[in-house]
């Protein structure tokens, strides 16, 4: 027994030699900011528009920083060429997420393919997505983005005081009647308002750094009555909020898909009619978050980009008429946009595409996990490091996109690279957005319906001051314009006519 006990104190002992040495041998980490002793970087971190300081430290840093918070290191990719070399060409060590224990945990997120770990549960929920929303099964649901697009313009014109909420309104119809077949009520539609309470704790609760608990798990298991673990109680309110979303539309599509109340195609009828209306109860649980996660993405993140239109040509009315021309020219004025015009409006497209680059959505998109150790530019990124990709300051380079900060469509005009870009702002690799296409069209022919019917002038602040042309986004995961009003008319009685008559068809 003694010899035995002296060999193992022995191995131990070499083991941590050699774990010394070796650690020594490893390249350095990536520069970035001096931490502190115990707390790392905790004090240095950003708490709002982080995007704006990671782009400034990289003229310090680089493009690659490296910072440590409580133990956990994060890595910020600030360059395209940096997240194109990790998060595309390494996917296999970077298309993970991190353990966010207070949004994925605790509220339920993880669950859904945005925060999911890369697991092969997460490759059925994105394949059944995927195969929905793309190419021609696609085109089935344009009519539903036309009809949306020209009824969200005419609310607009007769309210332009609530164009926020007429947009999410927009946003949130078109992914009901996709996911579900479910119509939503003018107002107040109780399946939009829990989406849009769930969306924005999510924009929150997924901010890496925005919570002590995601950096020490055990705070979680703490009594209520300790001071600090307030966020147990947000968490659990959270939490019941989103099982509501979750489980709520879809028990009601299951309930109708045979009754005429339904709107057809849908996604979850569709897949249920590929199985014969029979599900496993593992086919069931697949159904539920996937359409679960399409139902998330989409009620929120085209909201952000159509108001950032509307904004936009309030600011920059020149672009607002160089495209109402194109529309003029292209479509003229018998009849308004549809989907199938977009290969013919070269110009439309480049205001979208500006649309997502002039302020993404997610300006930090959402945070990949490194899952083995890994060596980049000959410096040490470790495994479970959080590596986050600073998707503004890549929309922002100057040297792909010149005076960035202006709202600018002709830089995509007959420039490939630029346009491929713009892929960007809807992820990297194996996580990019399955909806990014749908999403395309819900942006799209809501721009393209605006031009081609109404006059955008005046953007003022929630003060009734003028805005200035370079805006501060709000802060979170999802990134918003600020509060701001503005004038949006019709061109003349014939085009609100031509919208009026379109939706009575």
């Amino acid at each position: 027994m003694e010899n035995t006990v002296l060999l193992a104190l022995a191995v131990a002992a070499v083991s941590y030699a050699l774990i010394r040495l070796l650690g020594r041998r490893r390249p350095p980490y990536l520069p970035g900011p001096t931490p502190l002793p115990v707390l790392g970087n905790l004090l240095q971190m950003p708490t709002e528009r982080e995007w704006l300081v990671f782009t400034e430290w990289a003229k310090t840093y680089g493009d690659c920083i490296h910072l440590k918070v409580l133990g956990q290191s994060i890595v910020v990719l600030n360059s395209f060429e940096a997240a194109s070399d990790l998060l595309e060409k390494r996917s296999a060590m970077y298309s993970s997420r991190p353990r966010l224990v207070m949004a994925g945990e605790l509220i339920g997120f993880a669950q859904a393919m945005a925060l999911m770990p890369y697991t092969e549960r997460f490759r059925q929920l994105r394949r059944m997505a995927h195969k929905e929303l793309t190419g021609a099964a696609l085109q089935r649901y344009w009519p539903l983005h036309e009809h949306d697009s020209r009824y969200l313009v005419l609310k607009v014109m007769e309210h332009p005081s609530d164009l926020a909420k007429l947009v999410r309104h927009y946003a949130g119809s078109v992914i009901l009647k996709v996911t579900y077949g479910y119509q939503t009520k003018p107002e107040d539609d109780p399946f939009l308002l829990l989406a849009e309470k769930v969306m924005g704790a999510f924009s929150i609760a997924s901010k890496p750094g925005n919570w002590l608990v995601d950096f020490v798990p055990w705070l979680r298991h703490l009594p209520d009555c300790v001071p600090g673990t307030h966020f147990k109680q947000v968490a659990r309110e959270l939490s019941a909020l989103h099982m509501q979303v979750i489980e709520g539309p879809y028990h009601w599509a299951l309930a109708r898909q045979d009754t005429p109340e339904v709107i057809k195609p849908n996604f979850v009828s569709t897949v249920m009619s590929r199985k014969a209306g029979s599900l496993t109860a593992e086919e069931n649980e697949i159904l539920l978050w996937s359409s679960a996660s399409l139902f998330g993405g989409g009620a929120d993140t085209t909201v952000s980009s159509i108001t950032s239109f509307y904004l936009a040509m309030a600011l920059y009315p020149e672009v607002q008429a160089k495209g109402r021309a194109e529309i003029d020219r292209v479509v003229g004025d018998r009849r308004l946009p549809q989907l199938s015009d977009q290969q013919d409006l070269p110009y439309i497209e480049a205001i979208m595409r500006e649309v997502l680059r002039w302020n993404p959505v997610a300006p930090l998109g959402v945070p990949h996990l490194s899952t083995q150790d890994d060596i980049y530019r000959d410096r040490f990124i470790p495994s479970g490091a959080i590596v986050m990709s600073n998707i503004w300051a890549m929309l922002h380079d100057p040297a792909m996109f010149p005076n960035p900060q202006e709202f600018n469509p002709d830089r995509f005009l007959g420039n490939e690279a630029a346009l491929k870009r713009t892929s960007v702002a809807f992820g990297f690799g194996r996580r990019l957005c399955p909806g990014m296409n749908f999403a395309e069209s819900s942006v799209f022919i809501a721009i393209a319906t605006a031009l081609a019917t109404c006059e955008i002038r005046d953007p003022l602040n929630e003060n009734g001051a003028p805005i200035l042309r370079e805006v501060m986004y709000e802060t979170g995961t999802i990134s918003h314009p600020p509060p701001f009003t503005c004038s949006v008319s019709p061109r003349s009685k014939d085009h609100s006519d031509l919208l009026e008559a379109s939706l009575a068809c």
